[in-house]
């Protein structure tokens, strides 16, 4: 590991002792603890109240416990059927379980009367209680459930069709890239479980690789997939808008689906413009909003997609002045990627 790239958050110097349980700053002794021998390489007193919140009850929480299938579960209305049809198939067991249970409720209330009532009818309106307490605190679950018919209908009635596809923006970059004859130096922000760094064309490139992720639930999950796939890469646990890295760093700084929900945008997109190199790429994709999106669609957009963000549209206007040749495609009907280069 190359500590020189790494500088304390309390001094900015990069003057390091490291152990399994905590890296120690030579120069002003501030100790980072580790977990599972990655630094937390942030400030907990530095952190926007909107970032604590999503990562203490999005992604160390239910969402980040089992994203891996609920984040497939909320762009079910999105995706092509040949790749979601085992999630209809859970979303209709959902269904039918949320009817019958309805049904029987309105049984006991209505047509019995509350009257003798057991311990079965006991457990059930406790069941009852449990799932309303469920959908009322992931609110964007009930609404995937109320719109996902409705909106996958209108999106097979739309001929959306991107200037620049996903795949076609991911394979004209990494084609520049592998011509570089030097190694490379990657950042992956918010990089979660890794799975788009993986899935996306990232891995073909002669380089080395650094994920960050303010969840240790998420990175966790990072770290434990790259073993997997045996794929040498370092971790840290850290903060998009007080990045633990000296300036110009990285060839690529890459960002997937966290930029419009950061508490703020401009610091995190001015950070990744710090670390990324003269003449690198800072990449980032997430939720926006096709211009020619039904009723139904906005609300699902609003409601499921884009309901913890800060920005609901690519924030062009935020990128600092040290980025050119931005470019923004919309590659899906509510995701777009924005590219750039450091001057």
């Amino acid at each position: 590991m190359d500590l020189s790239k790494y500088r304390c958050l309390n001094c900015e110097q990069n003057i390091w002792t490291t152990y399994t349980t905590f890296w120690k700053c030579e120069n002003c002794s501030q100790q980072y603890s580790c977990v599972k021998g990655i630094p937390r390489l942030y400030l907990e007193n530095h952190i926007g109240q909107k970032d604590r919140v999503l990562r203490d009850y999005f992604y160390n929480g239910f969402l980040g416990s089992y994203y891996q299938y609920v984040m497939p579960f909320l762009t079910l209305p999105v995706r092509p059927f040949r790749m979601s049809w085992k999630d209809w198939a859970v979303y209709a067991l959902i269904i039918v379980g949320l009817v019958l249970t309805a049904s029987q409720l309105i049984n006991l209330i209505f047509i019995r009367r509350f009257k003798g009532l057991d311990f079965i009818d006991t457990a059930f309106f406790a069941f009852v209680f449990l799932v309303a307490y469920f959908l009322i605190k992931h609110s964007y679950i009930l609404y995937l459930l109320i719109l996902a018919i409705p909106v996958r209908i209108s999106l097979n009635l739309t001929k959306f069709k991107p200037d620049e596809t996903f795949a076609d923006v991911h394979s004209h970059i990494i084609d520049t890239f592998q011509e570089k004859k030097h190694k490379l130096h990657v950042l992956d922000i918010s990089t979660g479980t890794c799975n788009s760094l993986y899935r996306h064309g990232w891995m073909e490139l002669n380089a080395d690789y650094v994920g960050l992720d303010l969840s240790e639930t998420m990175l966790l999950q990072g770290l434990d997939f790259m073993t997997e796939k045996q794929i040498p890469m370092e971790f840290v646990v850290g903060d998009a808008a007080e990045l633990p890295f000296e300036p110009e760093t990285f060839d690529i700084v890459l960002n997937y689906g966290a930029v419009n929900g950061m508490a703020d945008p401009r610091k995190a997109l001015a950070e990744m413009a710090r670390v990324c190199k003269k003449g690198g790429l800072v990449f980032f994709l997430d939720e926006q909003l096709y211009d020619s999106a039904s009723f139904v669609e906005r609300k699902y957009f609003e409601l499921v997609l884009s309901n913890h963000n800060i920005v609901h549209h690519c924030p062009v206007e935020l990128l600092p002045s040290s980025l050119e040749n931005v470019r923004v495609e919309q590659v899906y009907h509510f995701y777009y990627i924005c590219t750039a280069t450091k001057n």
